[in-house]
């Protein structure tokens, strides 16, 4: 098992505590089989909320993905531990340009390979202090590494 952390960066102008909308926020993956190395074609999304039997095996996970080519069955959970209800990217992470950790998945027969942030994120007025819903990123770098 191997733990993940998505995390971004992005410059935030007036905004701060930039995070997904909601625990079902449909997270973009690209996969990686760990056994044969072969990338899924298409992004993956995983919903938090959303859990699927694991073949041969009493466990749930979020995403359950068999590979095309070895046949191999790999799981990508939500790490529990880790309050993803709470993590956001603020104002003083923009400032300083550093990565914030928005999330941490157990990866079990396969590999994180790329995030893609589509999807709908709210934040918050920097000075003001006023949440706002359906905020859109446009330029933000992402990266996905050891928790």
């Amino acid at each position: 098992m191997v733990k993940l952390a998505v995390q971004l960066k992005a410059t935030l102008e007036g905004l701060t505590d930039l995070k997904p909308i909601g625990d079902n926020f449909n997270w973009l993956f690209k996969v990686r089989c760990s056994g044969c190395r072969e990338e899924h074609p298409n992004w993956m999304g995983i919903d938090a909320t959303e859990t699927r039997d694991i073949s041969g095996s009493r466990g749930e996970a979020n995403l359950v993905w068999r590979c095309q080519l070895c046949k191999k069955e790999s799981n990508v959970s939500f790490d529990d531990s880790f309050k993803r209800s709470s993590a956001s990217y603020t104002a003083e992470d923009s400032e300083e340009q550093r990565f914030a950790t928005l999330a941490v998945l157990e990866c079990r027969g396969c590999e994180l390979t790329e995030f893609d942030p589509k999807g709908v994120w709210s934040a918050k007025g920097a000075e003001s202090g006023t949440a706002g819903a359906g905020v859109s990123i446009m330029e933000v770098e992402t990266r996905i590494s050891r928790a």
